[in-house]
């Protein structure tokens, strides 16, 4: 159904339905990726999430929501540009990167996330 799974499994798919239960109610920080399939920004940032989101297994839970399916959040959430990457902690947003960004800086990013929370 999804074709992120040839990534390992190493970040989930999430909606409307599940966005609360996998990220606002999640036990550790939460990078979530806000794409849309169209965006070809989002489809040059896809491998750097992924490569990213294959190195922190275990310390940092990834997630994907689908701009063009999840309006609703994509407002509540204040995403006006794609792509867009919020960090959540304990339900509450704690870093926010827009646009495309590599690797080496998204590490620095999350290492910094990790070290404040």
């Amino acid at each position: 159904m999804s074709k992120h799974k040839d990534q390992k499994d190493s970040y989930i798919d999430v909606t409307s339905q599940d966005f609360a239960e996998h990220v606002l109610n999640a036990p550790q920080m939460v990078v979530v990726d806000f794409p849309s399939e169209r965006s070809s920004s989002c489809q040059i940032f896809n491998p750097e999430f992924a490569a990213v989101s294959e190195e922190y297994q275990g310390r940092v839970t990834f997630a994907k929501l689908d701009v063009d399916t999840n309006e609703t959040l994509t407002n509540q959430w204040n995403v006006d540009g794609i792509p867009t990457l919020i960090f959540f902690k304990t339900g509450q947003e704690i870093n926010r990167i827009k646009g495309i960004v590599m690797r080496d800086k998204l590490r620095r990013q999350i290492e910094g996330a990790l070290l404040a929370t």
